[in-house]
């Protein structure tokens, strides 16, 4: 008799057994796997920005000052230097790099932004030292020399141009993948509190689509009551910008000394009366500087040096102060309640919300605080320290955090302290 050979193998049902449980197995670990990369990505941007604050902070103990958050040399002939305001139309002077209706001003020249002041102290002495801010032109005079100069001054030194193109590891988040290829990405914006510039009451109009948002003259926040510096609106507090945000845009003096411009203004660590622990210094923003040329540019390329607010900076939402009455940003009489318009600087859901931005493309186009990680974004403090504000954050808290002297503001505006469990995670 012959042995049977035969040998059994798996059915079929079987096999779908089996492949199903492979197939939950799978599903179930994809997800791990996918938030344990997010993690990753989330804690290398926290570290970049963690060195960016620490350089910011060098800068600060070196000079004594937070640096510009973005520098145009301006003329003074284009307005009066005694005043704090602009006398002539938005379409001259810094004011024609942000009225999106104005033609830029050829005697105005975007220099660079907080990014070149504090390269030294970010381990990129060698970029600093190439960097170029003033030059002779052909008649000895000594002339601005703007960050998008495609001309080097000396034999065998790169332009300014060339440096800001090089892209920095540290400037740049791993989730961040809006920055056009050859040019400098910047994915970190610096607190400019409420408005693009101090001088001139420029807010921004928000749009749900992208590249729909537009810069404004329209009076809606706190730091343009009456005009951009405070006189007079009542307040007759003319550093009332620098209890509202952290950096500003100023003048670099090449037509004169810096102080023919009163806008130039500086926080230092003395004027951050609410406490370095609760006072913002940098943001996430996935659409700074780092892009083609665009309407918001200018159409010029723009880089991790371009020093126009709306790739440099983030601001609060709003309107906080609906058609320049900050009545509603006021504390209620006889009450510890905090003005109920101060809730605009972060209401979700609304076109300037934090993280409303995500699926946005064009830089320039949202300068709030934005981030690909989901539910919130990367933010440091004027400590140093760098936690992960959530999206849903209260926005009176979130205006408190941006503000570095809420409770020095003037009657009209003051803010109530802040608690830090409001916003620590």
């Amino acid at each position: 008799m012959v042995a049977s050979s035969h040998r059994r193998g798996f059915t079929l049902v079987e096999l779908l057994v089996v492949i199903s449980i492979i197939g939950v197995l799978v599903g179930l670990l994809l997800p791990a796997v996918q938030s344990a990369r997010e993690a990753g990505r989330r804690a290398q941007c926290q570290n970049n920005m963690r060195q960016l604050t620490l350089g910011v902070l060098g800068f600060v103990t070196a000079e004594n000052k937070f640096p510009p958050l973005g520098v145009i040399s301006d003329d003074p002939n284009k307005h009066n230097p005694h005043d704090y305001v602009m006398t002539t139309p938005y379409n001259q002077g810094i004011a024609s790099w942000i009225d999106p209706s104005a033609t830029p001003d050829p005697s105005e020249v975007p220099m660079y932004n907080w990014v070149v002041e504090i390269l030294p102290y970010i381990d990129q002495a060698s970029l600093s030292n190439a960097w170029v801010k003033t030059g002779m032109n052909p008649s000895g005079q000594s002339v601005p020399y703007g960050g998008s100069a495609t001309v080097s001054m000396s034999p065998g030194q790169p332009s300014n141009a060339k440096i800001s193109s090089m892209p920095l590891a540290v400037l740049r988040c791993p989730d961040d993948l809006t920055t056009s290829s050859g040019s400098g990405g910047l994915s970190y914006v610096a607190n400019m509190g409420f408005t693009l510039w101090t001088a001139l009451p420029f807010g921004w109009i928000p749009s749900p689509y992208d590249g729909g948002g537009q810069p404004t003259s329209y009076p809606s926040h706190p730091g343009v009551i009456g005009n951009g510096m405070g006189i007079g609106s009542g307040t007759n507090d003319p550093m009332l910008f620098r209890k509202l945000g952290l950096m500003s845009m100023e003048d670099n003096g090449n037509y004169g000394p810096p102080s023919a411009m009163p806008w130039n203004m500086r926080n230092t660590p003395a004027t951050l009366s609410d406490g370095s622990s609760d006072t913002l210094m940098l943001s996430e923003n996935t659409l700074a500087g780092g892009g083609a040329p665009n309407a918001y540019s200018k159409g010029t390329a723009t880089s991790w040096a371009s020093p126009m607010p709306m790739f440099c900076g983030f601001m609060g939402g709003g309107p906080i102060c609906p058609t320049g009455n900050c009545a509603q940003a006021n504390l209620t009489p006889g009450q510890d309640i905090d003005g109920s318009g101060w809730a605009m600087a972060n209401m979700p859901g609304s076109f300037t919300s934090i993280n409303y931005g995500q699926n946005f493309t064009i830089e320039g186009s949202f300068p709030f605080s934005n981030s690909a990680h989901p539910n919130g974004c990367n933010m440091s403090f004027c400590d140093g320290a760098v936690r992960f504000i959530k999206q849903s954050i209260d926005g009176t808290v979130y205006a408190k955090l941006i503000t570095p002297a809420g409770s020095k503001l003037p009657v009209l505006l003051r803010q109530l302290p802040v608690e830090e469990d409001a916003f620590m995670n």
